[in-house]
């Protein structure tokens, strides 16, 4: 095998939501060099940049690591798929493009974890720096920021019901939810520009692609992270079936993801000694909390038919989605343009929870998107999604083998509390489809439980239908305590040169879905490492 051997200033490893952030903001300062290394390919597929294609990349294997879970217990053994990008813009290519800050109190409640500068007042700027906002600019939103934040048009008569019925049940219009309060119904916010997907890799990458200080390298495997000592150097990497070694000079940064990221550190010997051990891989560093603390939001599907042919399923069929293509190619205009969550809402389960914990997503047809396909059919559907799940999971190792993908376990439902305030949310959920701005077009249920249907029995139900919103966070978090892996500048303890900025540092899913506020930090932590920035 060929053997080659680079420096840069910072080798960051994933081109993801975080990574490209990082890359376009540290390269602003022309003395510093930089490397960009994704294991996937490039973003330039019709069916990433059309918002409407959304299903596509999804199922690919090309753009998707098709992640599986370990059988999971509480959900009678089924394996539960996981979707990460792998491309450059990373999940911001695949995701479903909505976009939600999160509460207030998410990031109030950081401060928990004994780190510093993260509550919300913190955060805004960042909130700010990285958005243009349809709205304009205000003291809540930006106006000249990468990411392009639009409203949905929420025209469609079942979006409207969905609207309605929201109100009549007691819920408020929250109307702009990402700069006002957030608990009620509203239509949705999402990461489109000019009817085109508004990845990391559009918005931050592009931009910064020519610049003579950036390298950016596709379709290579980073399989450890190499060390002198206890310091950082660079990584080995495979490409094209050689091994390539890329120092750097300042720092190694870690973007791969909740997933990528612990599986990286525990393949250089960074993690749980006696786990690490169990693969015959040399503890370097112990660090028990790597993988740990696995988060992520479960969803139950709320199905139903609908009447008087009013579902988009429709517009849909073959001369549809000619006209739906040939439209958004010719003007990036119509259903093309648009990602089909155009409403939502946040709502409570229980009066005596502090703030909403629970989330809508809702679609104008049936959508079945269990292990990675997608079948559309009529109707419409709700996604009830719990906000601030108390079961942990854990990523650990199968194999030593860097091209072995890691066990995860997420522990679904494992936590009684979890399966408390989902009953009570879809309890709520079926009540607001018996409101009267559902009675012209609702329809027959379709395998969900009814209104009169017993908590015990709703509970079954949701352990056969249990699925993931694909918002994994947390399995490098941030804090002081012993399951702590970074400090609140993304630096991983006990380590010099190596610092991990992506989903897998936050303290505590948010109660949002998880590609704005992984922005955020990538901004907040990108100032930081730059002299004279906003911090």
């Amino acid at each position: 095998m060929s053997r080659t051997k680079v420096e840069f200033d910072y080798v960051i490893v994933g081109a993801g939501s975080a990574g490209c952030v990082l890359a376009s903001r540290l390269t602003e300062d022309p003395s510093i060099e930089v490397c960009l290394v994704e294991a996937g390919p490039s973003d330039g597929s019709i069916t990433i940049r059309m918002p409407a294609a959304l299903t596509f990349p999804i199922e690919s294997d090309v753009y998707n690591w098709k992640f599986e879970s370990e059988p999971e217990a509480e959900l009678h053994g089924r394996s539960i798929g996981q979707a990460r990008g792998r491309c450059l813009g990373g999940s911001s290519s695949i995701n479903g493009m909505v976009f939600v800050r999160g509460s207030h109190q998410d990031y109030d409640g950081w401060r928990d974890f004994g780190i510093e500068g993260w509550d919300f007042k913190d955060c805004l700027p960042y909130f700010r720096k990285m958005e243009t906002f349809e709205g304009g600019r205000d003291p809540l939103r930006g106006g000249s920021g990468p990411i392009s934040v639009v409203r949905s048009k929420a025209e469609h008569p079942l979006y409207k019901s969905f609207l309605e019925a929201g109100q009549e049940f007691g819920l408020r219009d929250a109307g702009d939810y990402n700069s006002g309060g957030q608990e009620g119904v509203h239509i949705t916010q999402a990461t489109i520009r000019d009817g085109v997907r508004c990845s990391t890799s559009l918005a931050y990458l592009k931009p910064a692609a020519s610049r003579r200080n950036l390298t950016v390298m596709t379709d290579c495997l980073v399989e450890r992270i190499d060390f002198e000592g206890k310091v950082a150097a660079g990584v080995t990497l495979s490409r094209r079936g050689g091994k390539m070694q890329i120092r750097a000079a300042r720092e190694v940064i870690l973007s791969a993801g909740t997933v990528g990221s612990p599986h990286l550190l525990m393949l250089s010997g960074v993690g749980d000694r006696e786990h690490l051990r169990s693969h015959g891989i040399s503890p370097l560093a112990n660090l028990p909390g790597v993988g740990a603390d696995l988060q992520d939001h479960v969803v139950a599907p709320l199905r139903f038919q609908s009447t008087k042919g009013v579902s988009i399923r429709r517009q849909l069929n073959m001369v549809g989605r000619v006209k739906l293509g040939l439209e958004w190619l010719l003007f990036k205009s119509g259903l093309g343009a648009t990602n089909f969550f155009e409403v939502g809402a946040f709502f409570k389960s229980s009066e005596d929870i502090a703030y909403f914990n629970m989330q809508h997503e809702f679609l104008p047809f049936l959508a079945d998107f269990q292990s990675g396909k997608v079948t559309i059919s009529d109707g419409f559907q709700y996604f009830v999604s719990q906000m601030r799940p108390y079961s942990r999971g854990r990523i650990s190792l199968k194999s030593a083998d860097p091209t072995a993908k890691p066990a995860i376990r997420f522990n679904y439902l494992t936590d009684v509390r979890d399966i408390t305030e989902m009953v009570a949310g879809i309890r709520k959920t079926l009540e607001m489809v018996e409101q009267p701005a559902w009675a012209r077009y609702r329809g027959p249920a379709v395998g969900t439980p009814g209104i009169k249907t017993a908590d015990i029995d709703i509970a079954g139900w949701l352990r056969t239908v249990a699925n993931t919103e694909h918002h994994p966070t947390s399995t490098c978090r941030m804090g002081l305590d012993d399951l702590a892996v970074t400090d609140g500048a993304g630096r991983v303890h006990g380590i010099e040169r190596l610092r991990i900025v992506d989903g897998s540092i936050l303290p505590r899913v948010p109660s949002a879905n998880i590609n704005g506020p992984i922005i955020m930090v990538a901004e907040k932590i990108a100032a930081s490492m730059l002299p004279g920035q906003v911090q």
